[in-house]
């Protein structure tokens, strides 16, 4: 399985992806993020003869992009974790105003150890 870098901005409504293969850049655009990879898979397939089952994707998003593919993170709650106010996230989710490198590296360190807490997490039927 290849797995190719995939950098994912949100722009008119739906999502444009870019990824580059062995120096060919390849940009496409989609109402969702399934769509955008279904896209990018027969774009491979056309110019580079890559099955689109022997693809998968990394996905790197801009800040509009990826609060508005996980909208069930609560931004409040989020500014909570990383430590970041929650005005200054908003702006971040909605492309006015773009994170420095600390403070993209807090809001990834803060999802990341709230996967992991949610990945060890279990539901129990009572």
């Amino acid at each position: 399985m290849l797995t190719l870098d995939l950098v994912i901005r949100k722009e008119n409504g739906g999502y444009t992806g870019s990824l580059t293969y062995k120096d060919n850049p390849i940009t496409q655009s989609a109402p969702s993020i399934p769509e955008l990879e279904t896209q990018i898979k027969k774009l491979l397939w056309e110019f580079e003869s890559l099955g689109p089952e022997t693809v998968e994707f990394e996905h790197y998003f801009q800040c509009p992009a990826f609060f508005d593919a996980f909208q069930v993170l609560d931004v409040d709650q989020l500014a909570v974790l990383t430590a970041i106010d929650a005005g200054k996230l908003r702006a971040f989710a909605s492309g006015t105003q773009k994170p420095v490198p600390e403070e993209a590296e807090k809001i990834e360190k803060a999802l990341k150890a709230l996967a992991s807490r949610l990945m060890k997490a279990s539901l129990v039927l009572s």
